[in-house]
């Protein structure tokens, strides 16, 4: 939304460049894909997507071999895609404050519940797999 007011009080076009679009969508397309199969490796482990709710199992399959976080790894990934496909620099300056803020806020709570909650299985899991890639 901040970028999205700042493009409107001062616009600035992010490129020219006649492939911004197409590769745009194309990123959509991967964000999605890894969103939706970090859903069904969930499902599939029988554990919740909600946060407010216990969490049964640490997911160690699936795209969670590569990232502890491919949910929000697709959200960054369609973010940049629809970056492209708006054309406009504003919201790309702002990702790293929202990195921050989920990397702070969010995932942090999320590693303290599931250390307490899983302890050493879940630290050999953390020590072994990257955050974000």
């Amino acid at each position: 939304m901040i970028g999205y007011l700042l493009d409107r009080a001062v616009p600035l076009t992010l490129t020219s460049w006649p492939l911004g679009e197409p590769i745009g969508w194309a990123l959509v397309a991967v964000g999605v894909a890894l969103m939706g199969s970090a859903v069904m490796t969930f499902r599939r482990a029988g554990t919740s997507l909600n946060p407010a709710k216990p969490t049964t199992r640490v997911v160690v399959h699936g795209p969670y071999r590569f990232t502890r976080n491919p949910m929000y790894v697709g959200w960054v990934i369609v973010y940049l895609g629809c970056v492209l496909l708006t054309n406009t620099v504003w919201p790309l300056v702002s990702l790293p404050v929202v990195l921050v803020l989920i990397s702070r806020a969010v995932i942090a709570k999320e590693e303290r519940y599931l250390a307490a909650k899983f302890g050493d299985a879940y630290r050999a899991y953390k020590a072994r797999v990257r955050r974000w890639l």
